[in-house]
């Protein structure tokens, strides 16, 4: 050890020397026999302070350096399911609309135990729609393009390898859906990575597959793992599909937390009355999320969704969702109001459908996207010889937002819905009040219009007139004439002694209810989000909904015990007098709430 040590200290002086000659052995040698255990001991001790200094120094740049992460997402077609040999894939055989849909019809064809037949029998359920020459080519597809042993190696380059940007690299974190073979492969190719990973099964017992979620070992540590289990029709008697939940810490810095979740929903996303049981797992999913995160004091933790949520439009989900939760009042995770979606092109090619069913999804109000992956565009079907999957792995950049940032995007996101422009996400009420103090500088709780107009450029809103913000008032029924002769003195760098119109100004009250008021009255996500959760709803599409039917839906989809009074009193504020819902009322109702 001595010794060790001898080598240590004579190392480091020479390479601190720029101009000096590399000394021979021997010279190192009678170097080191002419030092004292004092002056080694000495040397030492300055050589661990001089490494102190220098961990300090990094852990500094650590807590300064904004903490970005690359995230990656794929379906990787479970070795379970991955047959050429259904009716929805069938490549190599040349299917007509017509062929496809008797296929289908024959493939789903109950049996003597009034069960579907599945995949039993092929090529029995295909004879006399193919030709033995079609089904051979069936087959010559399947094993070149969709057996296990062929795809295996093609989708861990997917994932290992991956472009964000200009960068070619394997992502930070790594979550995959219909994932079989975790003990074999893939937990072998993580490890050697440098990944760990969590692995959590779809309970059913006949299926193989399940979540993964990994991240690397290097950037990241695992806080706490689990998930929770749900039906894939909200009828369901026992559980078949599932979530992974993961809480990681920066290893260099612990106090920085993420929370990824990851799932798979309800298949079938062109079948409209699997809609509403996705919206019902949706729902479900930010209410486990709240728990889990509650569980290890997270509840404020930036949070990142992934999974193939088999919906033709996120939106549809979130209004539907959304709208559940106030309606019978649950409790639900702050990640409901500030969800975000990364934008890809279709995320599923087949000779079927051409659909983005693969999402990306993030807490807007405390992560910011930098950069999103690269989608090919195919113009054949896939699985093929170069894309091992029936999906495309999706991949972003996102940097953790400092807490000034979150302010001033909640304050941006006020201004884009009341002007005009479509926010991209709905504000949460903490989110409105936060807001509120960051046009509010100088902590009077009244915002005016000189403050508004003063915050503008800042927030990227240059030139834009403060008229839409009077005809705001003015619709929201919040303009008040009387107060004009009060006054409200102007900031000092306005100029002193000025006084201003204080008829134009907002408390907070107002502030929410200018808000509200343009997203119901505007083109805003949270207006579409409205109507898409009224449409499923309203079962006859008719515009009209009793309240017997808002009554029966709402049970269909609760996924706990409803309190009939408070369900009672919800749906006669909606109906009124008459019985009857209209998208009206209920938009009203819901921004009351909302305000409330």
């Amino acid at each position: 050890m001595r010794f060790a040590l001898i080598g240590l200290c004579v190392g480091t002086n020479h390479a601190s020397s720029l101009t000096g000659s590399r000394k021979s052995t021997s010279a190192s040698s009678s170097l080191a026999a002419r030092l004292t255990d004092s002056e080694l001991t000495g040397l030492l001790e300055q050589l661990i302070g001089q490494s102190d200094e220098l961990v300090k120094r990094v852990q500094d740049l650590e807590r300064v350096t904004p903490k970005e992460f690359e995230v990656l997402h794929y379906n990787v077609l479970a070795d379970q399911v991955g047959t050429n040999k259904l009716p929805w894939f069938c490549y190599g055989a040349g299917l007509t609309n017509n062929e496809r849909k008797e296929l289908h019809a024959r493939f789903y064809a109950a049996g003597d135990a009034n069960k579907r037949l599945l995949d039993k029998g092929w090529p029995g359920w295909a004879r006399g729609v193919l030709s033995d020459e079609r089904i051979q080519a069936v087959q010559d597809y399947d094993r070149r393009c969709f057996a296990w042993e062929s795809r295996a190696e093609k989708l861990w380059q997917a994932v290992s390898s991956h472009k964000v940007g200009c960068r070619v690299r394997s992502p930070d974190i790594i979550t995959l859906a219909e994932c079989d073979h975790f003990d074999d492969f893939w937990r072998g190719r993580f490890d050697d990575a440098g990944f760990d990973a969590v692995w959590r099964k779809r309970p059913r017992q006949v299926s193989h597959d399940g979540c993964t979620i990994a991240w690397r070992r290097s950037t990241f540590e695992l806080v706490a793992s689990g998930g929770y289990n749900f039906g894939s029709r909200m009828d369901s008697q026992s559980p078949d599909r599932t979530c992974a939940f993961a809480l990681l810490s920066w290893r260099r810095d612990p106090t920085v937390r993420v929370l990824v979740a990851t799932t798979h929903l309800a298949r079938s996303p062109m079948d409209e009355d699997q809609q509403m049981a996705r919206g019902f797992q949706y729902g479900s999913l930010f209410r486990e999320l709240l728990a889990f995160a509650g569980a290890h004091d997270a509840e404020e933790v930036p949070v990142v969704l992934t999974g193939d949520l088999n919906a033709k439009d996120c939106d549809e989900l979130a209004g539907t969702a959304r709208a559940l939760v106030r309606l019978l009042s649950s409790p639900t995770h702050p990640l409901m109001w500030s969800v975000t979606d990364v934008p890809t092109p279709p995320t599923t090619v087949t000779e079927e459908r051409q659909l983005r069913i693969d999402y990306l999804l993030y807490q807007s109000t405390s992560l910011r996207l930098t950069g999103v992956g690269s989608l090919p565009k195919l113009s054949s079907p896939i699985p093929d010889e170069i894309h091992p999957s029936d999906h495309l792995p999706v991949s972003a950049r996102l940097v953790l937002k400092p807490h000034w940032a979150q302010v001033e995007d909640d304050a941006r996101q006020w201004l884009a819905c009341v002007s005009g422009t479509t926010a991209s996400r709905p504000l949460s009420g903490d989110a409105l009040r936060v807001a509120f103090t960051y046009f509010d500088k100088d902590a009077s709780g009244i915002v005016s219009l000189v403050q508004l107009e003063a915050a503008m450029a800042t927030l990227g809103f240059p030139g834009l007139d403060t008229e839409f913000v009077r005809a705001a008032l003015v619709h929201a029924g919040c303009y008040n004439p009387s107060t004009a002769e009060l006054g409200a003195r102007l900031p000092w760098w306005k100029g002193k002694g000025i006084e201003e119109d204080r008829s134009w100004a907002m408390n907070l009250e107002q502030f929410v209810q200018v808000y509200t008021h343009a997203v119901q009255h505007g083109s805003s996500t949270s207006a579409r989000q409205l109507e898409m959760a009224f449409a499923q709803f309203d079962d006859d599409d008719d515009g009209v909904m009793t309240t017997e039917e808002l009554r029966q839906a709402l049970h269909r989809m609760a996924s706990a015990p409803i309190d009939e009074e408070r369900l009672q009193v919800v749906l006669d504020e909606l109906s009124g007098n008459d019985g009857k819902i209209t998208i009206a009322s209920f938009g009203d109702w819901m921004m009351n709430t909302y305000k409330s």
